[in-house]
């Protein structure tokens, strides 16, 4: 999952600018009313297989800090509420 609050947009599949020598889960550039942003593929990234030739992702564009990155997803779920205490804490080796 994706905290909500980093959650700028979600879009259809959009026009990705190839970058020559990028890693494998770099798709491109995607320009987003005027805003350059780095796509990546979150199933190569994860090692997943590649999704059939006809899927139709969407791209979640995601604010980190001052920067702008597209995810490109399988597709968008619900928007959950937790509660903070039923969230369990990371092991302290991540």
């Amino acid at each position: 999952g994706i905290p909500v609050e980093v959650v700028q947009d979600v879009l259809r599949p959009q026009k990705v600018t190839p970058i020559p020598l990028a890693p494998l889960e770099v798709i491109g550039l995607m320009n987003l009313r005027g805003r350059v942003m780095t796509a990546f593929d979150v199933r190569t990234r994860l090692g997943v297989p590649k999704n059939a030739p006809d899927a139709k992702p969407m791209n979640v564009v995601v604010g980190v800090g001052n920067e702008f990155y597209s995810l490109v997803v399988d597709s968008v779920g619900d928007v959950l509420d937790l509660n903070i205490d039923s969230v369990e804490k990371p092991p302290a080796n991540m």
